[in-house]
């Protein structure tokens, strides 16, 4: 419940709406805050709930814009047990100040002033909240036009397990790692662009249909919302974040052209996080033919980054092929590719393969076989420029452990 000096401003400064009726009785002479003071309390925040980021013009029944914001004291007005967080050696001229209060909707407002809360989000954590958020809204919407980014969240299942990556998390990746800030233009539930696999059925057995209809559900999405946004000019650049089977991670790399700027993530087991590690060594990659290629129709491909195919396992009609095998100069190892310049090194090593492959034009199809993290594998697939390289066939690994056809990129 709120107390008896909490500040319940309903409405921006200047905005001469009526005030929401709120149910409680404001106490008579009660000191206000400046004009000034509450203007620069909602400018900081951005018109966003400083603790649950509800945007607060936003009307739920009508959906016009009706200001749903109050401004909340973080050391209460007086010095006293009843107000919440009084208790503190702040000045009290220094409490009704833009830097002690926070932008809030009535839930969080209630919340935060509740006896049984003020014990646990104290001043401390309360102005810690406070600064990174209004932080990050002026980051953000200081950034330049160029400095947007539509984040691509494609979410499927590796038997039987999903990893979700959320919008949030996304976000707070691209602004701290890349600069840049996510763009929801494509979305009205600021979700951005989503392929969802997690439903679809046939995941355990990965047979045919299963990737046929997946593939369709990546096609829908970016053949539609993606690449119509593109073709207008509206969006420039894209985030991806996803986790799939990764035959399924090569075909959406595929889709994915050079008529705009690209940056791959993907989830560090070091960290648990998606963010780059700018420290990290970058190993260099290298592409090693186990037998001439000349004369070949089809190649096998391995790459051997997050671990080692074992060639023993490949599909027996493919073990006379001459085979390319991609690897780093250090051991294999599921985060070998931590930084974002040992993904450069990587995608530029398959560069100089399919730059090997176009002297050789009668090379019709590329078997690849891959043990490589996420970012790698979506790489893979936009190295390929489908006018003037080969076929890709993407194997799977089975719960034997051998590897089966799965899809082939035209």
């Amino acid at each position: 419940m709120k107390h008896d000096d909490d500040q319940d401003d309903a409405s921006p400064p200047g905005d001469n709406a009526p005030r929401r009726r709120t149910g409680r009785r404001k106490p008579v002479g009660r000191a206000k805050l400046k004009e000034t003071e509450k203007r620069k309390a909602w400018v900081r925040a951005g018109g966003v709930c400083v603790l649950c980021k509800k945007y607060l013009l936003d009307g739920v029944l009508t959906g016009l814009e009706v200001s749903l914001g109050e401004l909340a004291h973080i050391v209460g007005q007086k010095n006293t047990p009843g107000s919440p967080r009084g208790l503190h050696p702040m000045p009290l001229p220094d409490r009704d100040t833009a830097d002690n209060v926070l932008v809030a909707c009535e839930s969080c407002h209630d919340e935060i002033d509740d006896q049984l809360v003020t014990g646990i989000l104290d001043v401390g954590t309360l102005n810690e909240i406070k600064r990174t958020h209004e932080e990050r809204i002026r980051h953000v919407t200081t950034l330049p036009d160029d400095q947007r980014t539509v984040v691509l969240r494609m979410i499927g299942k590796l038997r039987g397990n999903a990893l979700e990556v959320t919008p949030a998390t996304a976000a707070e990746t691209v602004v701290a790692d890349a600069r840049r800030f996510p763009w929801f233009l494509l979305s009205l539930d600021r979700l951005g662009v989503e392929i969802d696999l997690t439903a679809l059925p046939g995941e355990a057995e990965a047979d045919d249909e299963y990737y046929a209809t997946a593939r369709k559900a990546i096609d829908e999405v970016i053949d539609i919302r993606l690449h119509d946004a593109i073709a207008s000019g509206a969006a420039r650049h894209v985030s991806v974040f996803a986790f799939a089977r990764l035959p399924l991670l090569v075909y959406l790399g595929s889709k994915l052209d050079d008529t705009y700027g690209v940056d791959v993530y993907q989830r560090h087991r070091a960290t648990d996080g998606w963010r780059w590690d700018p420290d990290a060594p970058t190993p260099v990659f290298t592409a090693t033919a186990t037998a001439t290629i000349d004369g070949a129709s089809e190649v096998v491909l391995i790459a051997n980054v997050s671990g080692v195919i074992d060639e023993t396992q490949l599909p027996v009609d493919l073990t006379e092929l001459p085979r390319l095998v991609v690897a780093p100069d250090v051991a294999p190892d599921v985060d070998v590719m931590r930084s974002k310049m040992a993904l450069d090194a990587f995608t530029r090593a398959m560069r100089d393969v399919f730059a090997t492959l176009d002297a050789h034009k009668n090379i019709k199809r590329l078997h690849v076989f891959a043990a490589a993290p996420i970012s790698a594998t979506v790489q893979l697939g936009r190295v390929r420029d489908p006018h003037i390289h080969p076929a890709l066939v993407i194997y799977d690994r089975t719960n034997s452990g051998d590897y089966r056809r799965a899809l082939e990129i035209a």
